[in-house]
């Protein structure tokens, strides 16, 4: 029997009781569901088999079939359905392991408290929309996949009817290849413009750390576009969803989220020659320590491609302050890429960020750092005679020099880190140069650990340049 409530969510009750059934139909059915109801566990089949139900409630102890015998029925039939287990206090253990190995939802206690079960039925509700959305959208995701697959069928057909020799159809295939990536970087800006001047900046850091990596130009080529296209398995969220900070989303949305990387994958799925893009896009957010998402790879088994772009996504994710709190300085999101180097991280790919940005900052610190007081501090020491080497042990000249193996330059580069605002500027390839640190933006002061630190380990301070050099090789 069915009553005549809003159709958007539909209920099964199932119990042998009908005066509990007449309660349940009637609280249901004043808050706007459309109930069905049902005496016995084979009822309760027989309507699934022929109705879409949302959310199934079972009264424990039934004739027959029980309900934990009928829930997992029910489960078979409709899967995605939320199942709810209604029992007396003498049934609580077996409600308890039920939920527990079962896959059911909830139990509530008979007689029920009315706020309770209500509350427990819209926390339902909103777990079946976030099913029913992305299972929408996978159907979308799949279908265009098709369209598209049927799209370059069609163009490779035009391409063989048009070409005159192998040369004109290969320069024909590769101008539908580009004009298929800047559709596909099209779809992202119309969606949300931040996305995609994210994504630009995210593709552009990939290329530079792929030219760092010595790696060929067509796979540094493909990571550029592996880059540009991450994110578009995001296009199919919702505004709030695409509008909300990673850190700030409830469990449900979080779930959601974290099947953009699948969906972008399937996008681009079966087109040729994107095989590699394919992965770096459906790989970005896994993690070199095997926690990340979806397929939890780990170390080498993630293509130096999807190691890559991760590593410029969380970078940029950071100074924009999508994945913390407020958004990092760029000192800041450097010193937290190297923390976890070996952890979320691939220690090679942190290496070769590492280079890349102390030789941004260096020629940035070329003006500030004025040549004429490093000849000066140079002219009032005697010239070393062991050559450096950041594996090397930092040492003066040998004889009485009371300085000899303090520290190393891996050892001053783990203790900088370690501070804001701080960086290393090594400039001892310049036979006028020193080794500089920069322990903070303002004047002597600000970091003070970090400052007897380099003064215990024989740094000197200059007030000029407002920083530390080491006044030996």
């Amino acid at each position: 029997m069915q009553s005549t409530s809003s159709p958007d969510f539909t209920i099964l009750c199932v119990d042998d009781e009908e005066n509990i059934l007449s309660s349940l139909k009637r609280m249901l059915g004043l808050n706007g569901y459309t109930v069905f109801t049902a005496n016995s566990g084979a009822h309760g089949l027989e309507i699934l088999q022929n109705n879409s139900i949302d959310i199934i409630i079972s009264d424990m102890r039934m004739p027959e079939m029980n309900g934990v015998q009928f829930l997992k029925n029910a489960r078979e039939i409709l899967p995605l359905s939320i199942t709810i287990l209604l029992t007396g206090y003498s049934d609580l253990n077996e409600a308890i392991a039920a939920v527990n190995e079962g896959g059911i939802y909830r139990y509530l206690n008979k007689p029920w408290n009315e706020n309770e079960f209500l509350e427990t039925l819209r926390s339902s509700i909103e777990i079946i929309s976030l099913r029913k959305d992305k299972q929408n959208l996978l159907e979308l995701t799949i279908k265009q996949n098709h369209d598209l697959n049927d799209l370059v069928v069609n163009l490779e057909s035009i391409v063989h009817e048009r070409t005159y020799d192998i040369s004109n159809a290969n320069l024909k295939l590769r101008e539908s290849y580009v004009s298929s990536i800047k559709a596909f970087a099209n779809f992202i800006e119309l969606r949300n413009k931040k996305l995609f001047d994210h994504s630009k900046r995210v593709a552009d850091l990939s290329l530079k750390l792929a030219k760092k990596l010595n790696l060929s130009d067509e796979d540094s080529q493909s990571i550029f576009i592996g880059g540009l296209l991450h994110d578009i398995g995001k296009i199919g969220l919702n505004d709030r969803l695409l509008s909300s900070k990673i850190i700030e989303l409830p469990f449900g949305d979080l779930d959601a989220y974290k099947e953009h990387p699948i969906v972008g994958s399937l996008c681009l799925k079966g087109l040729d020659d994107l095989e590699y893009i394919v992965d770096i896009i459906k790989h970005h957010h896994e993690r070199f320590d095997g926690n990340g998402f979806p397929d939890q790879l780990r170390g080498s088994n993630i293509s130096i491609g999807s190691r890559i772009v991760g590593l410029s996504e969380t970078y940029f994710e950071l100074i924009e302050g999508d994945i913390t709190s407020v958004p990092k300085t760029q000192t800041e999101a450097v010193q937290l890429i190297l923390k976890y180097s070996h952890s979320a991280f691939c220690p090679v790919v942190v290496k070769a960020f590492s280079e890349l940005f102390s030789s941004q900052t260096s020629q940035i610190s070329n003006n500030s750092l004025n040549k004429s007081a490093v000849n000066n501090a140079k002219s009032n020491i005697s010239p070393p005679n062991e050559v450096h080497d950041n594996s090397l042990t930092l040492s003066k000249k040998s004889g009485t020099n009371p300085t000899k193996n303090l520290f190393t330059f891996q050892v001053l580069q783990s203790v900088v880190s370690k501070y804001s605002h701080a960086l290393i500027k090594d400039d001892r390839d310049d036979p006028e140069g020193f080794l500089w640190v920069v322990s903070s933006v303002k004047k002597y002061g600000d970091n003070p650990e970090l400052d007897n630190w380099l003064k215990k380990n024989k740094f000197i301070y200059s007030e000029k340049e407002a920083a530390w050099y080491f006044p030996y090789d």
